[in-house]
């Protein structure tokens, strides 16, 4: 299996941060990364306070800014190429779960280890089960699908990968901005194009 982080890895940009300035509230949520940063929120007190941000917003507003967000080359293509190999591909971030959908039906993803954001008539509620530790998830994703950590692989870019990159058998850190995070993955690439990551792998095997 091999599971693959969302903002910054597929997603250019981060795919909500770029929406909430879109749609008007960019400065709040700007408050909020700055705050913890700052050591002043944790990382769920900040997944939370964000996606409060949406509460009452048209789910089909919010995916079409983020339908705008830049993605990767070949995604689907890199998608297919690795079921071919008979791998399960799915996303594991700690954005809510109706992103990981929108990329599932775009993109041919499996499956997703996300945070948990109610919908309700079309529109985002303040339902709200944040996933602050991505390790954790896909532990409980590893147990429920029978497929070992040492035969997971994660791709990622952030520090909250790191955890990730730890228990898995195999890790790279893509188009990572923080030396730790490079220096902890099993490999790191710099690339615009994701059959890069898939050419790597095959090269092992």
């Amino acid at each position: 299996m091999i599971s693959f982080d969302v903002d910054e890895t597929i997603f250019r940009q981060p795919c909500l941060r770029q929406t909430a300035h879109l749609l008007g509230f960019g400065n709040k949520w700007d408050q909020y990364d700055a705050m913890y940063k700052k050591g002043r929120i944790s990382l769920r007190d900040r997944l939370v306070s964000h996606y409060k941000l949406l509460n009452g917003i048209s789910l089909a507003d919010v995916i079409e800014e983020v339908s705008k967000v830049q993605v990767m080359k070949n995604l689907r293509e890199t998608v297919l190429k690795l079921q071919g190999h008979q791998i399960k591909v799915i996303l594991l971030t700690d954005l809510p779960d109706f992103v990981c959908l929108y990329l599932i039906e775009r993109f041919g993803f499996e499956g997703y280890v996300a945070s948990r954001v109610g919908v309700k008539d079309g529109h985002i509620t303040d339902e709200i089960e944040p996933l602050p530790d991505k390790r954790l998830g896909l532990r409980k994703y590893s147990a429920w699908t029978g497929i070992p950590l040492s035969r997971c692989i994660h791709v990622g870019d952030s520090l909250n990968d790191i955890p990730v990159f730890r228990i898995v058998g195999y890790s790279v850190a893509l188009n990572a901005k923080p030396a730790k995070v490079k220096a902890l993955a099993s490999y790191q690439m710099e690339t615009d194009d994701m059959l890069d990551v898939y050419r790597h792998l095959q090269a092992l095997s």
